[in-house]
This record gives C-alpha cells, structure tokens and sequence, in this order.
C-alpha cells in the first residue's frame, strides 16, 4: 500500500512539474526564416538551391533583409497608403552586391552637381522658357490649380512595358529611350506607341557612356541630339539582347520609326538640371507635355513593394545612382505622389512602378530631371 502511495505522489509530482512548464507553441525565429527562405529560393529559382554552402550564407544575409525590413514597416506606415517593405528578389543580396549589381549603372560626373547647367535648353520658345527658368530660394511646393489633379500616360496608351534591365546595366538608357517612345506617341494623332530599340542605343552611344557597364542620363541625350541619331524600331533590333548588337548596326540606317514620320524618335532639345524646390514645374510638364527622365537614390529600394515612399529615401545629389522614367501623378491622393517606372522587371514593387511622394525631393527625384523634345 505504501508503494502504491509513493507511486502515485512521483507520477503528481512529475504531472505538476510538466503543467508549470511554459510550452512555446510558435515556432522559433530561425525557423520561420528557414521556411520563408524557402519559399523564397524556390519562387525566384535561385542557382544555389542545392549548393550547401552557399545556401546558408544566403540564408544568413536573408536572415538580416528580415530584421531591416521589419524595421522599416516600423516606421513607414504614417498612412494607409504609405510604402511598405517586404521580401523582394534582392532579399538574399548584401548592401554591396545590391548596389553594385543594380545601381552601379548611372555614372557620376567628377565636376560639381551643377555643371549640368551646360546641358539647360537655349530655347526660342518664351513657354518652353517658362517650363525651365526657375528661381532657386527654397519654398514651400506650389501645386498648380490649373491642372488635372491626376496624370497618367500609360492609361493614354503611349507607355511601354516595364524593362528588366537584368544584368545589364542600362537604366540610362532604357529610362531615356522609353520616354522618346512615348513623347513621340503623344505627337501622333492616333497616338499610337512604337517600341523602340533599346539595345541599339545601348550598344552605340558614345559620348562618355559604356553600354551594359553604364551610362549617363545627359551624356546620352547631349549625344542623341548632337548626331541626331535615330533610335529605330524594337522590330529592327538585329537581335533582342542589351548585351550583343553587332557592331556594324551603329553606322546602319535604321528604318523609319513611324510611316511617313522618320523623324519622331530624334531629340531636338533636352534639359539636365535641378528642380529640387520647384517640383510644380515638373508637375506643370507632365501634364501638358508628356513623361521625363529623372535620377534617383534607388538605395532603399531595394525591399520595396508598393505604396508611397515618404521616407527612408535620401535626395543628396552625391547618391543619385539610378535613371527612371516619370510617367505621370496622383495629387488627388491620401499622399499626392509620382508615378515613376522602373527598369527591374514587372515582379519589382508595383507592377514594376514605384510611387514617391511629391514635394520633399525624396530619393532626390528633383535633383537631375530632363525634359525632351522631339524633332
């Protein structure tokens, strides 16, 4: 009877001990990581799925692309319509090998910022004057009250599709040639887009600018309008790849972009300047001219997924290391902003669109901005 007694206290004794043990029921931090690299690894089809070893160093750097992008959510989301962070393509690329891998294309210039005042449009016209002269005193931004609360180009049907660059680095091509595309849609009637060729023109500027290994926004358009070149036709594209056009398609004469309209892809006259307190004059040209070429700060893109960047986006004119294309704006919205299209592919951000806040130069969008006009 005693040992029954005895028996039967070890067996409470062991029973209390387990209740008052604290059961953690999530699953732990790394593995929930594990399970979201993954997934990762496997929706991107990443190469080293079954490399050991550099699996788990990607895994690692992954691990930090979490806590940053927990980080930043922490502090985005002022509104709903806020940007927010996630899981991108670049989640399992260091700092380093994201800059020099996608933002090491747009190339400096080793003069002060504003040397591109040499590049300011010498026009006859007093409206295109008008759109271009500025007063530098900073100031609060002034939103025009006579023009349409929202501007967009694509829903007019004269922009391209989103790019994916890839590992070429051609963002300042593809920014400035995509716009040509456009601008020279909107001077038709019908108003009908005629893809261009991208890799004609990465293949054969010169000027300074050095194909897939980088280029420069001003340089390009300097040089398109000084040889009045003539970008061509995607459908003339010898062959569809940034990285091989021969080299004999630079001197050939490329068939007319447009019938009966050969001329509509040549630049007649750009800008390259600073619009960084007076965005309303980038405004005032997006809506009664058609899209610009901006550089960016595209640092803190990399997680990004969607919504209005109001932060985390550095102007300083030294960080411009992207080109994109400005195909319109919202002013009608939660947080007013530009509609700017990026060169990563459609799975980046949204639909391969990022949307910036208007009015603070984030990502500093107002540092470097060029109007085009078309012969």
């Amino acid at each position: 009877m005693t040992e029954v007694i005895e028996m039967l206290m070890i067996i409470l004794i062991v029973t209390l001990c387990f209740l008052m043990i604290p059961f953690n029921t999530k699953p732990s931090e790394v593995l929930e990581a594990r399970r979201k690299f993954d997934i990762f690894v496997r929706l991107y089809e990443k190469p080293y799925r079954y490399d050991v070893r550099e699996y788990d160093y990607r895994f690692q750097i992954f691990r930090t692309s979490l806590a940053k992008i927990r980080q930043l959510n922490g502090l985005a989301r002022a509104v709903n319509d806020s940007a927010i962070y996630g899981v991108t393509q670049y989640a399992d690329l260091s700092d380093r090998e994201f800059v020099g891998l996608h933002l090491a294309d747009l190339l400096r210039e080793a003069e002060p910022a504003r040397s591109y005042q040499k590049y300011v449009i010498e026009s006859r016209s007093a409206e295109m004057k008008n759109d271009i002269i500025f007063s530098r005193a900073r100031r609060e931004l002034k939103l025009p009250t006579n023009l349409p609360l929202t501007v967009d180009w694509r829903s007019k049907g004269v922009i391209g599709p989103v790019k994916n660059q890839g590992s070429c680095g051609a963002c300042w091509a593809i920014s400035v040639v995509d716009t040509i595309a456009a601008l020279a849609a909107i001077k038709r009637t019908d108003r009908k887009l005629t893809e261009l060729c991208h890799e004609r023109v990465v293949h054969c500027a010169a000027n300074g600018n050095n194909g897939c290994d980088g280029g420069d926004t001003c340089r390009l358009l300097e040089w398109l309008t000084e040889e009045s070149f003539r970008i061509g036709a995607a459908e003339t594209c010898p062959e569809r790849n940034m990285v091989a056009v021969p080299p004999d398609n630079c001197t050939a004469t490329p068939p007319p972009v447009l019938a009966g309209a050969a001329n509509t892809s040549i630049v007649k006259r750009f800008t390259c300047q600073g619009f960084e307190n007076e965005e309303h004059l980038m405004l005032r040209h997006l809506a009664t001219r058609g899209p610009i070429v901006a550089a960016v700060n595209a640092i803190s893109w990399k997680y990004y997924l969607g919504g209005v960047i109001q932060y985390h986006c550095d102007s300083d004119h030294e960080l411009l290391n992207h080109a994109v294309a400005i195909v319109g704006y919202e002013l009608n919205a939660t947080v007013p902003h530009y509609i700017v299209k990026n060169s990563w592919g459609v799975r980046f951000g949204d639909r391969g669109y990022v949307k910036i806040a208007i009015g603070k130069n984030l990502c500093g969008i107002a540092n470097r901005v060029s109007f085009i006009e078309l012969a």
